[in-house]
């Protein structure tokens, strides 16, 4: 880890504290999984002192992306494959739920939307190989659509709890074979996307299952070629 991996995130447009900046490393793999954070490394990394990078660290460990093992120090997570079933499991009650809720809610414009970035996508397929990243976070929004229009408060505040753990597992498909992987989840987003415009409640919600449990077989085919690599 060094001072030349923080780069420049694509998605950040002003100058963020060593929280967000650390956050943002581990969700964009700039840091891997596993890999050990070293308290005066890390602030050398971030150009603050070690007291701020210390509260980052335990601040971080609550939210799931960091393990502290003691008497070795802070690590990021590493989940096994235990936990991604765990997290998969909670959005797959939690999303299509959700779906569910919110489906009498999306609007219709921004369905069009989403809809034209998905066939953008299934038409180009260079598009979505040069880019993996946009993908994810297209199909982030996607979720976070349907999830919003539910307007069930605890619903939206059990999945944000969970959004570091989230985005992190999402993160394990960047050593995946993108091509075939987004393909069928673009299918299987535009598959929801339709149960939404028709308003069909229970098919949102069934699309959103069929949809995290595939997105599931995925990652554990992932870690699992990643143990055999290493």
């Amino acid at each position: 880890m060094t001072a030349a991996s923080l780069g420049k995130d694509r998605y950040v447009l002003e100058p963020i504290g060593p929280y967000q900046k650390l956050k943002l490393m581990i969700l964009n793999g700039e840091i891997r999984r596993g890999e050990p954070l070293v308290e005066r490394l890390v602030a050398d990394l971030l150009g603050v002192s070690r007291t701020p990078v210390r509260e980052t660290i335990q601040r971080l460990e609550k939210e799931g992306l960091v393990r502290i093992v003691g008497g070795k120090g802070a690590f990021v997570a590493d989940y096994s494959i235990d936990d991604v079933i765990e997290i998969y499991q909670v959005r797959e009650g939690l999303e299509s739920i959700a779906a569910r809720f919110g489906c009498p809610y999306v609007r219709a414009a921004d369905l069009d939307r989403f809809e034209e970035q998905f066939n953008l996508y299934k038409n180009r397929a260079s598009r979505r190989d040069n880019d993996p990243d946009e993908w994810r976070k297209l199909g982030r929004d996607f979720h976070d659509l349907f999830i919003r229009a539910s307007q069930n408060g605890r619903i939206i505040q059990a999945i944000e709890g969970l959004r570091g753990q989230i985005e992190l597992v999402r993160g394990i498909s960047r050593s995946a074979d993108v091509r075939s992987v987004a393909r069928s989840s673009i299918d299987e987003h535009l598959e929801i996307m339709h149960a939404l415009r028709a308003r069909a409640p229970q098919r949102a919600e069934k699309a959103v299952r069929t949809h995290l449990q595939n997105a599931l077989q995925h990652k554990l085919e992932t870690l699992q070629q990643s143990r055999l690599t290493r």
